[in-house]
């Protein structure tokens, strides 16, 4: 629903400038985050095909654990005038999701 725009997310911290959104009841703030929600749609694929090799039922698994760590630091450099240059960094992330047969 969110790749669809259908569906808000909403954001409780970073927040300022972030318009309202339709179809959020206690938040007033909340975008679509579609590429997000792509990877996490990745993700979880991953999940049933990992539980598929391990003869586990698909249907049967309930997500336990769920976690974002801080990944390396990529440096990156914008040149400008007169020989200077800018630097600016891209944060991997992490996800590690564990799930359980029920």
């Amino acid at each position: 629903e969110v790749i669809s725009l259908k569906r808000p997310v909403p954001f409780k911290r970073y927040k300022k400038k972030v318009p309202h959104r339709r179809g959020l009841n206690r938040w007033y703030a909340g975008r679509y985050p579609v590429k997000a929600a792509k990877y996490f749609l990745r993700l979880l694929d991953n999940l049933v095909n990992n539980a598929e090799d391990k003869e586990l039922d698909p249907e049967n698994l309930k997500i336990i654990h769920c976690v974002a760590h801080r990944g390396r630091k990529i440096r990156k450099y914008i040149p400008r005038a007169f020989g200077r240059s800018t630097p600016y960094f891209d944060t991997l992330v992490h996800v590690e999701i564990v799930a359980k047969e029920v």
